[in-house]
């Protein structure tokens, strides 16, 4: 693969960014493994090439909502996953009045920022007047980021899961990344078959996740916790899918082993408790690295 360097990877496997265990190597380690920008292989790359009962965990709002320090949907709570050792974060993408997207989750401020009101009915210039609370209701220092700020702080350090909120245009969003040249790192999520088939025109080039009723070959689909159910995730798989499923709920799930074996990409919010890449063996971990680093 001639935009990936082998011995970095062989860092981020050795440092135990990609090991499905708890890492022994300081977190700062594992930063500097990945802070290069070709460190990361196209994101189509990375799940064709994942072992059968292995999954790509995504750290659903762009943190672990245990870290009092860290808020959803921030750089700053980006940055702690790319220090923590993850691989994926998932995202929210919303639009202001003035049109500036912008990496947030609620329709209105009040909850989990300082802010009050809806967000529609704020400018740019009031991002510099409200500080975000972590999802455990800490005041933090991050501001509400501008979606290129994440783009940015993300690229070639960790893959981009982007979530549409209703009030982001989606052609503003796609020729944002475009501009960052992040299109081979992200995943966006269509809810239906509509809204797959717009992203299919606007962005034929980048993976999406689709729902049941929509899916593609070459693109996701998401199963939430019924991903291991039946033999649903088997078929889609048989037919060039790739598969997203949900962990969190010990009362909708099954054990972790027929999760890893059904999921392409686990979606969890306790990103903490889970390296970029779980359940790889000393066997498979090896031949993962082969696939990664070749052409």
């Amino acid at each position: 693969m001639t935009s990936f360097k082998a011995s970095l990877f062989t860092a981020m496997l050795i440092s135990g960014s990609l090991i499905g265990c708890k890492a022994s190597a300081p977190a700062d380690t594992k930063a500097v493994a990945l802070a290069t920008s070709d460190t990361l292989p196209p994101i189509r790359k990375m799940l064709s090439c994942l072992p059968k009962n292995a999954a790509l965990m995504a750290a659903h709002r762009g943190t672990d909502e245990t870290w009092t320090d860290q808020a959803e949907n921030s750089v700053g709570g980006l940055n702690a996953l790319i220090t923590h050792g993850s691989l994926m974060a998932e995202i929210d993408v919303a639009g202001l009045k003035d049109k500036t997207l912008i990496t947030f989750h609620d329709g209105v401020w009040d909850e989990i920022s300082t802010g009050k009101g809806p967000i529609a009915s704020s400018t740019k210039a009031d991002l510099e007047r409200i500080l975000l609370r972590s999802r455990q209701g800490g005041l933090t220092s991050d501001r509400p980021p501008e979606f290129a700020d994440m783009l940015r702080a993300a690229k070639g350090k960790i893959y981009l899961e982007i979530d549409f909120k209703s009030s982001a245009d989606p052609k503003a969003v796609i020729a944002a990344i475009r501009d960052a040249d992040m299109a081979d790192h992200v995943l966006l999520i269509a809810y239906n078959a509509r809204q797959a088939a717009e992203l299919q025109a606007l962005a034929p080039e980048m993976l999406r996740s689709n729902p049941t009723d929509a899916t593609q070959r070459g693109h996701a689909v998401w199963l939430g916790y019924n991903v291991a159910n039946g033999t649903t995730a088997q078929k889609l798989q048989s037919e060039g899918n790739f598969t997203i499923g949900r962990i969190g709920d010990p009362n909708r799930q099954p054990p972790l082993a027929k999760l890893r074996q059904a999921s392409h990409i686990l979606v969890t919010d306790d990103a903490d408790d889970f390296e970029g890449v779980i359940g790889l063996t000393p066997q498979t971990r090896t031949a993962f690295e082969a696939c990664l680093a070749s052409d």
